[in-house]
């Protein structure tokens, strides 16, 4: 049985794909960035909004990537729940593990991260919400993992992490923890079978069936 539950948030529980294409759009076109399909803006998502911004830029500019960040936080403050929603399923996994110690750990920065899962309406369900700004270093470095393995005195046997990206499946493997990636999100079947998680379920409901089998 796991005794600490950890998730990615976007592209995992829940689907923030609109809204962070429109916000990166924005920054785009004020600053007269390169015209990108949603695909190619959607695959530069995982590794933390500066870096997110100075790859949709083309650049390695820390000064336009600040400008770019500004801008796309300006835009998503007031638009990250425009689009933004659960993916099926997510509630009722949270509350099949209501009874162990759960988290989240993204690279998306906080206000935004804490401020979904309020309005969602499952912030209540976490222990901790360490967001991309939290001191610790992004994934895929295992030290938040690590962190709050040391926090509920959980050993790497008793963590599972459940995320949609090979940034995810890195994280747990560098921490030495068990990883369903969900293909549900912002990365495809083909390129998460190539990153090698320990499972690939396609939603929710099918994790579930998983985590019954395994008696997690």
């Amino acid at each position: 049985m796991k005794k600490l539950i950890l998730y990615d948030l976007d592209g995992t529980l829940a689907d923030t794909r609109r809204d962070i294409i429109n916000g990166v759009r924005y920054a785009l076109a004020t600053l007269k960035g390169p015209e990108l399909t949603d695909e190619e803006i959607k695959d530069c998502v995982g590794t933390g909004l500066h870096e997110l911004i100075k790859q949709v830029f083309r650049t390695e500019d820390e000064k336009l990537a600040d400008r770019g960040s500004k801008l796309y936080r300006e835009y998503y403050k007031k638009h990250m729940l425009d689009h933004t929603q659960l993916y099926s399923g997510a509630r009722e996994c949270l509350e099949h593990f209501k009874t162990r110690q759960q988290a989240v750990i993204t690279n998306k920065p906080n206000p935004f991260s804490s401020q979904i899962l309020e309005a969602l309406g499952v912030a209540h369900y976490f222990i901790a919400i360490l967001a991309g700004d939290n001191g610790l270093p992004f994934k895929p470095d295992p030290a938040a993992i690590r962190h709050l393995m040391l926090d509920t005195d959980s050993t790497e046997e008793e963590v599972l992490f459940i995320g949609d990206s090979p940034v995810d499946i890195q994280a747990a493997r560098n921490a030495g923890v068990e990883v369903v990636t969900l293909s549900h999100g912002f990365a495809s079947d083909a390129v998460l079978r190539e990153a090698k998680p320990d499972h690939i379920v396609q939603d929710f409901a099918e994790f579930l069936e998983l985590a019954r089998r395994q008696q997690w």
